[in-house]
């Protein structure tokens, strides 16, 4: 499968999934006006994710899953700290800027959303079954939050990274969702979405 068919197919899958995520969103946020873009989706080596995701050395917050059902892999939404401490702001009204517990959940929430509007999304796209885990946290450097999300996934090449904006009272915020498929199961949902060469 060309690149060029899986970006078609990724830049397909991000446009729907944030359709299901801005609805889930704004619905969190009490019907707050809230706008959430896909300025872009890319394929990227392994070793230059990374970096394209704002460099190692930037604290995030990370949220992930490990996905099973019909399809096996791992999902992500990494958002640079500051970024995240705006929202856990605007879900729950706390301005202290501390990662505690309120924090946290709200972070925990707000990445399950992401994922599974995603996640969902390729569900319809594929008729597959997909089941998502219990979403785990981490907040600490860029690389290693992505060595400690990445530690199990199978992932000999490319990396899917689907960049998302968002607008919500105003701030705009940057974050980015990562989708790690098995490489054996990408070539199965491509089979499905018939993006393969003829």
């Amino acid at each position: 499968m060309s690149s060029d068919i899986k970006l078609d197919f990724l830049k397909e899958l991000a446009n729907i999934g944030t359709g299901h995520a801005t609805t889930a969103l704004s619905q969190m946020l009490g019907g707050r006006l809230f706008q959430l873009v896909v300025p872009d989706a890319q394929m990227l080596p392994f070793s230059e994710a990374a970096e394209y995701i704002g460099g190692q050395e930037q604290i995030v917050a990370g949220i992930f899953i490990v996905v099973s059902g019909d399809v096996g892999g791992y999902m992500a939404f990494l958002i640079p700290y500051d970024s995240a401490m705006v929202l856990v702001r605007l879900l729950t009204g706390d301005d202290s800027r501390e990662l505690n517990e309120l924090a946290r959940s709200a972070l925990q929430e707000l990445g399950n959303i992401m994922i599974t509007s995603y996640l969902n999304a390729l569900s319809k796209m594929t008729g597959f079954l997909l089941a998502p885990s219990v979403p785990g946290v981490a907040v600490d450097m860029a690389g290693a939050v992505w060595e400690s999300i990445l530690a199990g996934a199978q992932v000999a090449n490319e990396v899917t990274v689907i960049r998302t904006e968002f607008f919500a009272d105003g701030e705009s915020i940057e974050g980015n969702i990562i989708f790690l498929p098995d490489d054996d199961d990408f070539q199965k949902i491509a089979r499905v979405l018939g993006l393969e060469e003829m």
